[in-house]
């Protein structure tokens, strides 16, 4: 069976460290980028199977970085992990096409 293949984009090296081993302890393949301009480059290059991603990252936010995953076309699910917790921030992820907002 094929592993699924995560994109993790993530600017907190200690944070993007641990929630790669737990998704590798699942089985999962994961790659890291740590800001949304090496996370979309890094999307364009690899096909991953799904993005979790930070929405407050230097270069470029999650949120601008999923927009412009977005208007490829791609249909690739996207899980925002963040700590911005309002209902605004909440709808604001899912408006620029995330399909779930974890707090």
């Amino acid at each position: 069976m094929e592993r699924i293949s995560v994109l993790l984009v993530e600017d907190e090296p200690t944070l993007a460290m641990i929630i790669k081993d737990a998704l590798e302890a699942e089985n999962f393949t994961v790659s890291i980028a740590s800001d949304g301009v090496s996370g979309l480059e890094m999307f364009l290059r690899s096909d991953p199977d799904i993005i979790v991603s930070d929405v407050m990252m230097p270069k470029m936010s999650g949120l601008e970085m999923v927009q412009k995953i977005r208007q490829t076309g791609a249909l690739i699910p996207v899980l925002f992990l963040t700590a911005r917790t309002s209902a605004d921030d909440v709808v604001e992820g899912f408006e620029a096409g995330g399909n779930d907002y974890l707090k």
